[in-house]
């Protein structure tokens, strides 16, 4: 690592490093004692989704190799560095409808092939210089062999209203002016558009519900 560029950094150290040959290292640690990250690696699932995504047609990281730091007590991932811009810093203090509408697209064409992204947002997903869109922190994703059904592609939504940055940029735009970029560009008829805009929407109200509730002392 003498050479690389710390990318990102947490409170337990280095988490991303970006090597002279455009490689990408990524740690994980495991954040309770008991975890599922013992049994089932965090870097492992990371290298699994980003094969699959690739098998499906999604741009995701090309991964090297997965390894085990034994001092330090990481997992962690090598994988060739995916060109693009991150979602969020492309947008103005003025939404722009277009690219909110390339990631209502891209949103859509996950769910058609199946994808659930759970930690979907704004920071997560890449604007590529061919203009498509790419996946990146990876690692909490499932597969289905179909299409998501209406309910799982409701939930997705779930995760756009929680109360981070990232997720403070979607509630400026608005999250049913975003919902209705996706229904636009979803490749489906109008009765089953019709039957989702009310599950997607219902999330959001749940999320304000959630806000206005008073916490106990």
């Amino acid at each position: 690592m003498a050479d690389a560029k710390v990318l990102e950094e947490q409170s337990f150290g280095v988490k991303v490093w970006l090597l002279p040959d455009k490689r990408i290292v990524k740690m994980f640690r495991l954040k309770r004692p008991v975890s599922s990250g013992r049994l089932y690696p965090y870097n492992v699932r990371f290298a699994r989704n980003a094969r699959r995504c690739l098998a499906r047609g999604v741009a995701a990281p090309n991964i090297r190799e997965t390894f085990y730091c034994p001092d330090i007590q990481r997992h962690g991932v090598i994988y060739d560095l995916l060109e693009g811009d991150p979602f969020f810093e492309l947008l103005p203090e003025t939404p722009d409808e277009t690219l909110f509408r390339t990631f209502a697209r891209f949103l859509g064409e996950l769910h058609e092939k199946g994808i659930y992204f759970r930690s979907v947002h704004p920071g997560n997903v890449l604007l590529r210089p061919d203009g498509s869109m790419g996946l990146i922190d990876i690692q909490d994703m499932r597969f289905w062999p179909w299409a998501l059904t209406r309910k799982v592609r409701a939930r997705n939504f779930r995760h756009l209203y929680n109360s981070d940055y990232h997720s403070k940029v979607m509630r400026d735009f608005g999250f049913e002016r975003f919902a209705d970029l996706y229904l636009e560009e979803l490749p489906r008829d109008e009765g089953y558009k019709n039957s989702m805009r009310p599950l997607i929407l219902d999330w959001d109200k749940a999320w304000e519900r959630k806000k206005r509730k008073p916490v106990s002392v």
